[in-house]
């Protein structure tokens, strides 16, 4: 289990819309320039809390379709 509790999928996605091809966050997510990202709940807090106008996240969905995230 990681050091900040579990992945938890509920069907949200990032897009990054900035100027540049991507978006790395160093922790291990990188986004690709309007390619939607399926990520958990705590990445979208992770991304959400660095207050960037460039990058999009949806509200859950609960869809999954077997790809994606975790």
């Amino acid at each position: 289990m990681p050091a900040d509790g579990p992945c938890i999928f509920t069907g949200k996605a990032a897009i990054y819309y900035g100027e540049g091809h991507f978006f790395d966050d160093k922790a291990g997510h990188v986004l690709l320039k309007n390619q939607p990202l399926a990520i958990c709940d705590k990445t979208a807090g992770a991304l959400k809390s660095l207050n960037r106008d460039d990058i999009f996240i949806s509200i859950s969905t609960y869809h999954y379709d077997g790809g994606g995230c975790c």
